[in-house]
Formats: C-alpha cells, structure tokens, sequence
C-alpha cells in the first residue's frame, strides 16, 4: 500500500513538472505571438505611412502644376458671352377636383394604359475629392454663421483678407498664383469637414463657402467671389468665373435642370449664374480645373443644422381621426429650403425624405395607428391622413409661382398641392410600411402607385410584370384603387423613386 502510495506521488509530481514545462513553453509562444504582431503591425503602419506621404506628394504636385497652369490660362483674354434668361418652372393648372367618391365604394379592377418609365434618382454622394492633408490647427479660429448654426475654420483672419487691384485678367490671375500657395489649405480642409459632417450636400456646400468667404473678405465682394471660386476647383467641383463690368459672379452647372437661375451655355452644359441680378452678356474665362465633376442637386436626407423648433402645430385625419400628430418644424431646416433650387425632379424631394425631428413625433403616432393592419388597409389610412389633414391651395394661389415642396415644408406652410402630398404619401408608404411607391404624373396632375404584396381592387398600372395600384392623396375621399375619371384613358408618366 505505502509503495503504491509512493507511486501516486512520484507520478503527479511528473505530471505537474510536465505541466509547467507546457505552461512555460505556452507563455514562450505567445510573447513570440505578441512580438511578431507587433513586428507586422509597425510594418503595415511604416508602409501606410509611407504610401500617405507619397500620395500627398502626388497630390500637392498635381495642385501646384494644376494651379500654375491654371493662372496661366486666366491671363489670356476672357470670352464674351450671352446670358439666358432664367427657365421659369410650367404653370401647371390646378386639376378639376371630381365629386367625392362614395365611402367605401369598391372600384373596377382595370389596367390603365402604359405608360412609359422614369428611372429613379441615383442615389449620389457628395463629390469625391482627392485626400487633403490634415493641417495643424492655426488660430485665432474664424467664426461664421450658416442658416444660424455656428461654423468655424482654423485659419488667422489677417493673414488671409486680400485685395484684387482690378478685376481685369492679370489682377485675378496675380491672385490665384497667391492663393494657391498654400495658406488656405486649413480653410478648405475644414469647410469639406462641415460639409459632410452637417450633411449639406452640393448646394449647402456652395451656401457655406459663400459665407465663409464673406465673413472672411466682405458681403458680396468680387474679392469673396474669387474665393469661393478657388475654394470649388480645389475641392473637385465643375465651376467657371465670369466678370460682369467689373463684377465677378460664379457659374455652375447641375446634374438636373433648375428653375429661377439665369444661365449660359458651354460646351452644351447649362452652367447657372449662382447670383440673381438681370445680366445680359458677361466675360466668361473657360478654363476647366482637372479632375472637376459636375455638383448634384439631390438632397440624400436633410442638413443638421442647429435646431430651432417652432410651434407644434396639429395634423388630423377626417375619416380616420385617431391618424394624428402634432408635429413642430425646425425654421433652420425651412430657411435652407426655402433657399434651395427649385427642381421638376420630384423623385429627388422623395429620395430626401423627411428631417429626423419630423419623423420623431410624426412616426410613432402614425404606425400605432397601422400596426397589424392589412397592406391595404393601412394604406387607406395613410392616405386618408394626406388627403384631410392638410388644406389644399394651388402654388399659384400659395406662392405666386411654381413650387414643389420638401416633405418637411408641407408641415410649415399653410397648405399644399398634388406634388407636394404625393411626396409626402410616397415618403410615408416607403419609410412606414416598406412598399414600393411609384409617381403618377398626368398632364396637370401628379398621384402615386403602390405595389402592394397581394392584389387589390382598383385602377393599375403594370411595370416590370408587377402591378401598382393608383392612390391619389389630392382626390379627396377616395381610397386604394381609385382614379379620378378624368385620367382614367390619358397617358401618363410614371416616376420611379
């Protein structure tokens, strides 16, 4: 028995001997483990240092080269050219609005006649732009406002104002040499910043450079205008400067026709005069920055802009009462739109959608209300909801001229037409019940469509083999299905989204 004893112990001893032979050797591997990491990772991060240099090298050489022959260019003699006048939107006449359909009438099931497709809006980002090497902070920090929400650039204030001597071609050209040698680097790495950080997009980006530029060299000034033009060809944006006797405007095309802006043609592209005096000719230096890409007007959501919430105001459905909000408009947001190029692409006003403090009260009263309810169902809810709790007024009666509006704006302004409800109904059918939504565009009158997962009752149309129900938010009282009997046989356009 002792000898077994004996035995037992001389063999754990053994074992834990063995064990803490493992151990050590475990121990040993993984401190080879953590110093081949370490190994590889200061490697990686010497050759993506070393790739970073190289590529701002590159990057400053092609600036300075680009810039050099740039000024160059801007030497030789402008080309005088004539000013279209601006593209007023169509007057579109309000469509006579047919008797109220009987509650709960259940339309003929017939296909409308084909129409031909819009494709939807593509879904763009901001214009890429080549890496710009992160400046060391400079102060004092330049401070400005934009629709009231607080913007800065590092940047000291006096070493940055200049003074054209003239506006004639070697006067800009002297000052583009100056500008271009670095010192507003700081600036422009801070404004692309806020640009995307505050969601501007291409439009805002303009509105932040303008002000920017004149906190910076003055109000209006030709000297804030050359600025801002450098500020755009560097940041990758197509632009051209023009001198209007002895006053320097920026023209800038878009990736979609706009109403309200005077133009001039070049080179088969309509490039807008970003200023709203009545000029008849201008001298126009035609010379493209490398690389430049043509801005967008499409808004892929809303700006954050500080908030500045207004009143709360009630929206209620007439047949459906328990569909109601109180809703409150942030006047940040309607300063900027209402500001914002007027476009006939309402698939872009849908593709916006509607502000993150719009759908925080909106959304949670509206989807209790259709939460288990049938496709079909809650889509008569929801339009039921556009269709009586807004009022109704042509943009003619409202504005005095052609307007659609944001999602957002329905909820500002007293009333609304068939563009802007249809807006509203496709946003609220996208983002609330998932379902695809198409736009109806009759002559003088918009509607939507509705892919719903079954079939239903009513008037379609049929693209791509599935079938999309009319839902118009301007006839009032009526539900899924149902058209007004004047388009029932008029050819219509159909607007994807």
């Amino acid at each position: 028995m002792k000898q077994t004893v004996l035995l037992l112990f001389a063999l754990l001893l053994c074992g834990t001997a063995a064990a803490q032979v493992d151990s050590d050797a475990f121990k040993k591997r993984q401190q080879q483990m953590r110093e081949e990491f370490e190994r590889q990772r200061s490697g990686m991060r010497q050759r993506y240092d070393d790739e970073r240099k190289k590529a701002e090298a590159e990057y400053a050489a092609f600036r300075k080269k680009a810039n050099e022959e740039y000024a160059a260019a801007m030497e030789r003699a402008w080309q005088l050219m004539g000013v279209q006048p601006a593209v007023p939107k169509p007057k579109e006449p309000a469509p006579p609005v047919p008797p109220a359909p009987k509650p709960d009438a259940v339309p003929p099931t017939v296909p409308l006649p084909q129409a031909p497709v819009q494709p939807p809006a593509p879904k763009e980002e901001p214009v890429p732009t080549p890496p710009i090497p992160q400046p060391a902070p400079a102060t004092p920090t330049v401070q400005f406002a934009l629709y009231g929400t607080g913007c800065s650039f590092h940047a000291d204030a006096s070493q940055l104002t200049f003074r054209l001597k003239s506006t004639d071609e070697q006067s800009i050209s002297d000052v583009w040499k100056s500008l271009s040698k670095g010192q507003y680097d700081g600036m422009l790495h801070d404004c692309l910043a806020q640009r995307d950080k505050l969601r501007l997009g291409d439009w805002g980006y303009l509105q932040l450079l303008q002000s920017a530029t004149e906190k910076l060299l003055g109000t209006g000034s030709n000297e804030a205008v050359l600025l801002q033009m450098y500020l755009l060809a560097q940041s990758g944006y197509r632009v051209r400067l023009a001198n209007a006797d002895g006053r320097l405007v920026l023209l800038i095309p878009f990736n979609t026709t706009i109403y309200g802006y005077s133009y001039v043609t070049i080179d088969g592209a309509n490039y807008y005069v970003i200023a709203k005096d009545d000029m008849k000719q201008m001298k126009i230096c035609n010379v493209g920055f490398p690389r430049e890409q043509t801005a967008s007007i499409i808004l892929a959501s809303l700006p954050l802009l500080d908030s500045k919430p207004q009143p709360q105001r009630l929206f209620a459905a007439e047949r459906f009462g328990t569909m109601r909000a109180e809703v409150s408009v942030d006047k940040s947001l309607i300063n900027f739109l209402n500001d914002y190029p007027l476009s006939e692409n309402w698939n872009y006003y849908v593709q916006t959608g509607l502000s993150d403090g719009i759908k925080a009260s909106l959304y949670p009263a509206l989807r209790s209300q259709i939460e288990g309810k049938s496709q079909s169902k809650a889509v008569r809810m929801l339009l039921d909801f556009v269709q009586t709790a807004f009022q109704y007024a042509t943009d003619q009666d409202q504005f005095g001229y052609e307007r659609p509006l944001f999602g957002d704006e329905s909820f500002h302004y007293p009333k609304n037409d068939c563009e802007d409800r249809s807006i509203l109904f496709a946003i609220l059918v996208r983002d609330l019940l998932g379902m695809e939504v198409v736009l109806v565009n009759w002559p003088g009158h918009l509607a939507t469509a509705v892919a719903f997962d079954s079939e239903v009752q009513g008037s379609y149309f049929t693209i791509g083999g599935k079938r999309f129900t009319v839902c118009d938010p301007t006839y009032i009282g009526a539900g899924v299905g149902e058209t007004m009997p004047q388009f029932k046989d008029v050819d219509a356009k159909l607007v994807m989204i």
